[in-house]
């Protein structure tokens, strides 16, 4: 059985005494890999890479670049890396941190199986985050057009399926909108299109106002204070480096490693300011329920968007008590 390290102040501290007694080092989530999946799984040999594809999930990535991939999809890369080189122990930090609530349950269950089939003791640190207490924010009205998308069909290098496809899409001023879906869905394709750090293939992408953005990794940001700090420390610095002075705030996996505190702090300040657009990529429940737009991708193409009361009466995935 894994052994589960969840106290919300000192887990990664307990996580880390426990490495270190086992002179081994501590698998963080923001550990960026380059290179094919398929490299990166074939540290041993092709046919552990083969296998590791397979337990994980990860055949359809098996030829792709890491960096196209979504954060949720690099982390579980890094895992196959890691069990690569056939360790007798594993230590991670935050293992479900990028993954949608689909594919964190399947690795719950797949750890244990992990273990048996590998020889392999996994321990994990995870700061369990709870439904939050719902704050209401003040109403929000809309206002001019920020950002507009026409006709975007836009894929990665040498890559023949699009990674996103978007007809006809605009984002106003007082909308705060969720982008959800499964790990892979296009959701950061979307946010990078909408900032102007990728150009579509295809079609045009209009952007008025000044922007801000906070990344999933800590890593993509400019440089931070503390450069040493933990995951979760640089992503509260990062989120409270925020001015909130421009007209649109972009965030991709906000409160991934926060604290519920943090999380609360950041829904309540999100809503005090609801003359901003601020467009979310996210898999956190409580930040869905605070959007006022939710848009649902399904493998790069739109499935819902509309309300968010809307799409939490017709979802069987995402509920709120």
């Amino acid at each position: 059985m894994p052994t589960i390290i969840t106290d919300e102040e000192g887990s990664l501290e307990r996580l880390e005494q426990l490495a270190h007694t086992a002179g081994a080092e501590v698998i963080h989530p923001d550990r960026l890999l380059h290179g094919r999946v398929r490299d990166m799984l074939a540290t041993t040999s092709l046919f552990v890479a083969g296998e590791l594809a397979t337990l994980l999930g990860l055949e359809a990535f098996f030829d792709r670049e890491t960096s196209e991939l979504s954060s949720g999809e690099q982390q579980l890369v890094s895992l196959g890396y890691t069990l690569s080189s056939l360790p007798e122990r594993i230590f991670l930090a935050e293992p479900f941190l990028f993954l949608d609530q689909v594919r964190k349950n399947r690795l719950i269950l797949l750890f244990e199986e992990i273990e048996r089939r590998f020889s392999c003791h996994i321990a994990y640190s995870v700061v369990q985050q709870h439904p939050l207490k719902k704050q209401s924010g003040t109403r929000t009205v809309k206002g001019k057009v920020i950002d507009e998308m026409l006709r975007i069909r836009h894929r990665y290098p040498l890559q023949a399926k699009y990674a996103l496809l978007v007809e006809q899409m605009s984002f106003r001023l007082g909308e705060r909108v969720a982008l959800i879906g499964a790990n892979g869905s296009g959701k950061s394709t979307l946010l990078r299109l909408l900032l102007g750090v990728d150009r579509p293939l295809y079609g045009k992408v209009k952007r008025t106002g000044e922007k801000c953005y906070v990344p999933a990794h800590p890593a993509l940001a400019p440089v931070l204070d503390k450069p040493g700090a933990t995951f979760s420390e640089q992503k509260k610095q990062l989120i409270e480096r925020l001015s909130w002075t421009e007209e649109a705030c972009y965030f991709d996996e906000p409160t991934a490693g926060l604290t519920n505190q943090q999380r609360s702090d950041f829904i309540q300040t999100m809503l005090n300011h609801p003359d901003k657009l601020i467009i979310l990529a996210t898999h956190d429940p409580d930040l869905i329920f605070c959007a006022t737009r939710i848009v649902y991708l399904v493998q790069g193409e739109i499935a819902f968007d509309g309300p968010t009361s809307m799409f939490i009466e017709q979802s069987r995935l995402y509920e709120w008590s």
